[in-house]
């Protein structure tokens, strides 16, 4: 597939996302959360290791894998459960990892600068816990990764490529994102059922709200007030195209390439995920809240490859 028919299809998908947003914001983000979700983690995964994880060496890996270790041990073993006050650093040290990881330089003015970065942080997580949680433990894995990082992967991909398809994606993709989160038009669909399975995700609507100057005063203004509705439109929709742009670059990024043997690993815990879901949807995400924290924290090189290709750092 050539690239005009590849923006082609993602504007048609941008599209598809945007009215299903609308249409059923709740119900479609839990459905590509539970069914795309796993197969989007480990398929990246799985290419990201083929390409070294884009560190500058191998060795550094070992600073991306401790954090997620860490969250591991947090977020499933009862001797650790101190950890868990902890979680926003490691995420927060996973970044700066990224960061340097991603540097050719290395010397030791370089290295200085990390440990007292790190330190900072680590007194950031005290000083300042909420809001330190709030970016690193709540935002960074979740509406920076999905909209803000796909949008610069659009706006890196325009301008190596100098299209105007490309440019186009870009553009249908912010009108998109302020259409869903500025216009409700009374038609959900919501189930009576989808509130008490949505309700693992509710940090994300709260916080929202108060970005917005807004007080939740009942739980039923996530679900059915105008500002709610359009936050969920948002998160929908982010989400949705976030899943739709990475099967729909098959073709370009090659992620379908890989051995037989890890294709059916791959399909193995994608099947077991969904299955879990189905059983029951909490039981499915407690199952892969570490495997989709550790495919951002994985990204994390990439992210900061990116950000320095479009600034020219």
């Amino acid at each position: 597939m050539n690239l005009k028919n590849i923006e082609i299809l993602n504007i048609v998908l941008l599209l598809i996302a945007g009215i299903l947003s609308i249409l059923a914001p709740f119900e479609l983000f839990l459905f590509v959360y539970a069914f795309l979700g796993p197969l989007h983690y480990v398929t990246e995964i799985n290419w990201l290791q083929d390409r070294h994880f884009y560190l500058h060496s191998k060795k550094e890996i070992v600073w991306l894998v401790l954090p997620i270790i860490g969250i591991g041990l947090a977020t499933y073993t009862h001797y650790f459960n101190v950890l868990k006050l902890w979680i926003p650093f490691l995420i927060y040290t996973a970044f700066l990892s990224a960061i340097y990881g991603t540097n050719k330089n290395q010397s030791k003015k370089v290295r200085f600068i990390f440990i007292i970065l790190l330190l900072i942080g680590f007194s950031l997580n005290f000083i300042f816990e909420n809001k330190f949680k709030l970016i690193f433990s709540l935002f960074l894995p979740t509406l920076i990764h999905v909209f803000i990082f796909t949008g610069l992967f659009l706006l890196s991909g325009f301008l190596k490529s100098k299209s105007k398809w490309s440019f186009s994606t870009l553009i249908v993709f912010m009108i998109m994102s302020l259409i869903v989160s500025t216009t409700h038009f009374n038609t959900s669909l919501l189930f009576d059922e989808i509130k008490p399975i949505y309700h693992s995700f509710e940090k994300l609507n709260i916080a929202l709200f108060s970005i917005c100057n807004n007080e939740i005063i009942d739980s039923q203004d996530i679900y059915f007030s105008d500002l709610g509705r359009r936050i969920m439109q948002f998160i929908a929709f982010t989400y949705t195209y976030h899943y739709f742009n990475w099967f729909s670059k098959t073709s370009v990024i090659q992620w379908h390439k890989t051995s037989k043997i890890r294709s059916i690993a791959l399909i193995v815990i994608w099947i077991t995920s969904i299955f879990l879901y189905l059983l029951n949807y909490q039981l499915g995400l407690y199952w892969l809240y570490l495997l989709s924290l550790t495919h951002v924290i994985l990204e994390f090189p990439l992210n900061i490859i990116t950000l320095k290709n479009i600034f020219k750092i």
